[in-house]
């Protein structure tokens, strides 16, 4: 793929289209072009090697694949230049270097779709490929049932749960690692002793099984050892990495990127504006009451998706309809004060395109944890307040987890996660979920 990227790019620099707008003042022997684009291959090649991408883990998402399909090109093109620098080698056209990356990056990351979807279909219809997971926890039984059930209606994933423990009992748990194959490690629940979890640990290191917990809300805090001249270790709580240059550059990003989405989206921005007022009574744009960080109460602005002083209902349908009975969170299905059009601008998340202006104004971030109504904040518990310490977002980690099918404290966790362990990765990682969650039309 990396080479019949590089052979589109010189095709297209020198056809008649593209010579028309800008004539060709170069002269590149196809021969010569030729050999460059073996060693740009070569290169390539190792790049993905070093990012890991021939481990095809089924467990690995393709959006992560594809993020690193970028890393691995783009330091591919830095090793050419490189290359072309040390030898003295001077390179006729840019023109060519940018439309082989970009090629390179379509043709590749196609092909890797087309693997992946090979891949989770042989999975989830014969599963070939999929991990063997022996789950282990009885002590948090929700919390196990939801992990379970995750597995099961997500085969695709690339988790088959084979076999279940409900205590940490090393000689059981060793037979059936032996006899089932286990790949995978689960353990739901960090209530056990320490003895006993390092125990299991340790085991599964030496079985070469991987080993995972689902993290309680302490385990998901970011900590950095520090060790004094004594020689007494200390992990201190880092509240989250967004400091610094860190918060510089993600501002950076939200202004340029909050700009280019308006500037792209802007004629179907006109086409649901029309449509809203067509629709049904009432404003383009609503403003709604949120908090953010530091409890600082602002307006998010959203297209309009219900009907006019939808407000009023709220309370009666909070009483008799609300099916989010596990934390202060409305939620139903079928609400009665969606409009058509507000049934699709939700279904594909288009009504979010509004908080672009919180954006801009440094309100909101483009990803963070989800602004919530100060009636909900009313009922948080203590650690639930730990997500007014960093800027709401468009989207979020638990937004392209599928927040409305998640139970709340889930939620949390995810945000919270998100809070301690931000990076700029992360944050792309999440935009291109973004993109894929709207793109299917799912309702999060």
């Amino acid at each position: 793929m990396v080479v019949l990227s590089g052979l589109a790019a010189y095709w297209l620099r020198i056809s008649d289209f593209v010579s028309r707008q800008r004539e060709v003042l170069f002269f590149l022997p196809f021969d010569k072009y030729f050999s460059y684009l073996l060693i740009g291959g070569a290169l390539s090649i190792l790049a993905f090697a070093l990012a890991g991408l021939y481990q095809l883990k089924a467990t690995r998402p393709l959006t992560r694949e594809l993020f690193l399909i970028l890393v691995a090109l783009s330091a591919g093109v830095v090793a050419v230049a490189f290359y072309l620098f040390l030898t003295a080698n001077p390179f006729e056209s840019r023109f060519i270097v940018i439309a082989w990356w970009l090629f390179a990056m379509f043709f590749v990351s196609l092909m890797r779709a087309l693997l992946k979807y090979t891949q989770r279909f042989l999975i989830a219809r014969y599963g070939i490929g999929a991990h063997n997971v022996l789950l282990i926890g009885h002590l948090n039984p929700g919390r196990s049932k939801e992990f379970l059930a995750t597995l099961k209606d997500n085969p695709r994933l690339g988790f088959r749960v084979v076999a279940e423990a409900l205590d940490i009992k090393m000689n059981k748990i060793e037979q059936i690692i032996r006899q089932r194959d286990i790949d995978d490690v689960f353990l739901t629940d960090l209530s056990y002793s320490q003895e006993k979890i390092l125990e299991l640990a340790d085991f599964c290191h030496r079985m070469q099984v991987n080993f995972s917990f689902i993290p309680s809300e302490f385990g998901s805090f970011r900590t950095e050892l520090k060790t004094f001249p004594t020689g007494l270790a200390i992990l201190e709580v880092k509240h989250t990495t967004l400091d610094g240059w860190g918060k510089i550059s993600k501002r950076g990003i939200d202004i340029v990127g909050s700009l280019c989405i308006m500037a792209l989206f802007s004629p179907i921005a006109l086409l649901i504006a029309l449509l809203i007022k067509i629709d049904s009574r009432g404003p383009i744009l609503v403003k709604l009451t949120r908090l953010r960080e530091g409890e600082k109460p602002f307006f998010i602005y959203k297209f309009r998706s219900m009907k006019k002083d939808a407000h009023k209902m709220k309370v009666a349908l909070l009483k008799k309809k609300n099916e989010r009975y596990d934390g202060p969170l409305f939620k139903i299905k079928n609400d009665p004060r969606v409009t058509r059009v507000g049934r699709v601008l939700r279904r594909f998340h288009l009504d979010e395109f509004g908080q672009l202006v919180n954006v801009l104004r440094g309100e909101m971030s483009l990803v963070g944890p989800r602004p919530h109504e100060p009636e909900e904040i009313a009922h948080y518990h203590k650690h639930h307040m730990r997500l007014l310490s960093m800027k709401p977002g468009i989207t979020g980690l638990s937004q392209v987890s599928g927040a409305s099918r998640l139970l709340f404290e889930r939620e949390v966790e995810l945000d919270i996660y998100y809070i301690e362990h931000w990076s700029l990765p992360l944050d792309f990682y999440i935009l291109v979920r973004t993109i894929v969650v709207m793109l299917r039309g799912k309702e999060n």
